[in-house]
């Protein structure tokens, strides 16, 4: 079985990214016996759709693979991590870690958002335009999802092209990747540890939220320059590197959408 692991690098500050973290996507591949796939041009030159949707036609761009992972760059992998390809069973087409809807975790940290805590997963979907179906499952993150290139490609692609429009809550690739994969019983959900975001950890956890607490207390001066400089949504503080370090050693893939600081393993 040809295996492949890709990375979508569009950009000189993703390319920055990339550099400081190449080693352990390096490492994973060789884990796992795959070929690892650097795209670093977008997909449709187009913009027929925004970039990050370009991510749907990634399966297309990778058809001599059997199984491939998609990695967002910002994520960190434990040594412990297993080969994530096990966990996509042969007559499945399309893995992700489903969101952490109705949870403790979600509800703390989208608490001040009341739109999202009502939102039900048929919601969220028909919000964004997709029919109700049975077989919905859940909104899905877009930063680590694993796929067999030739059994989805050709439809991921058709949506990408159509005329579908998402409307003001335009979730890019996240939500026709969960229709489309879902209705068509391809999905299966990922163990969630093979994408834990640090904003749940963060702001949905008694430990985190003595994170925040901490950097609360820092000046203004010094977080506003940091803010600005670093583009980070926090402060690396020892405090937040022991948490995050903690995370990680306890999960597979960290994941610091949002903005947070990259912590290495």
């Amino acid at each position: 079985m040809k295996k492949a692991i890709c990375l979508f690098i569009v950009g000189e500050k993703y390319q920055k990214i990339y550099n400081k973290n190449k080693v352990q996507f390096e490492k994973y591949a060789q884990k796992c016996g795959a070929d690892l796939i650097i795209l670093d041009k977008p997909l449709d030159e187009t913009f027929y759709r925004p970039l990050l949707s370009q991510k749907l036609l990634i399966p297309s761009q990778t058809m001599q693979y059997d199984i491939v992972l998609f990695l967002d760059l910002d994520i960190t992998i434990s040594e412990k991590a297993p080969s994530v390809f096990e966990y996509l069973p042969e007559n499945k087409y399309f893995g992700a870690v489903l969101d952490p809807r109705g949870t403790e975790e979600f509800n703390k940290t989208w608490g001040h958002i009341p739109r999202i805590l009502e939102e039900t997963s048929e919601i969220y979907f028909t919000d964004r335009h997709f029919d109700a179906h049975p077989l919905l499952e859940g909104s899905i993150n877009g930063g680590v999802f694993i796929f067999r290139p030739q059994k989805v490609a050709e439809t991921f692609k058709e949506y990408y092209f159509s005329e579908h429009n998402q409307g003001e809550l335009n979730s890019f690739e996240e939500t026709p990747f969960a229709y489309i994969s879902q209705v068509n019983g391809w999905f299966e959900a990922l163990p969630p540890e093979f994408n834990v975001q640090v904003m749940y950890k963060i702001k949905g956890t008694k430990e985190g939220n003595q994170v925040e607490a901490e950097e609360r207390n820092t000046p203004k001066f010094i977080k506003k320059y940091f803010y600005k400089k670093s583009g980070y949504c926090m402060l690396p503080t020892k405090k937040y590197k022991r948490f995050v370090k903690n995370v990680i050693a306890e999960n597979y893939f960290v994941h610091f959408a949002g903005n947070y600081p990259i912590i290495y393993n």
